[in-house]
């Protein structure tokens, strides 16, 4: 049910992707492939890309908002309760996803305003993807 509220959450966070990303250089962005929307989704690779977009969302928001804004990052810990609640590698290797998002916005956006905010709506339609991706399977489950 916490997985059901985690998705839900990254569902509404933000309308449809805006189209440009006019400072990234090509070739310096990440490649994101289209999520299909099957039953078989591939959850070792789904979870840690959403662990990655909740790190770029993390880092515009802080930058941009300031450092009290923490929503992006306790939304990564509701993930990582859920989904890694023990230490190991699949914790470390989602935190490591969180972290490089942070970290390649941090590279690429050193100012705030339109385009960001164009940014954060296309993070947030990559995230709304994902969190599809994952919720297909238990919602076929549910009507099966």
């Amino acid at each position: 049910m916490r997985l059901a509220v985690l998705i839900f959450a990254l569902v509404f966070a933000a309308p449809a992707a805006a189209q440009v990303k006019p400072d990234i250089r090509p070739g310096d962005e990440p490649a994101y492939e289209d999520v299909p929307l099957t039953p078989r989704v591939d959850r070792d690779r789904v979870i840690p890309d959403l662990a990655y977009v909740l790190g770029e969302l993390h880092y515009l928001a802080f930058a941009c908002e300031g450092n009290h804004s923490q929503a992006w990052r306790n939304q990564m810990q509701e993930l990582l309760d859920l989904e890694a609640p023990a230490s190991g590698y699949w914790r470390e290797r989602l935190i490591d996803n969180f972290n490089n998002g942070f970290r390649d916005q941090q590279r690429y956006r050193l100012t705030c305003g339109a385009q960001v905010e164009a940014e954060r709506r296309e993070l947030a339609s990559r995230g709304r993807q994902l969190s599809d991706a994952l919720l297909e399977p238990l919602l076929a489950e549910d009507d099966g």
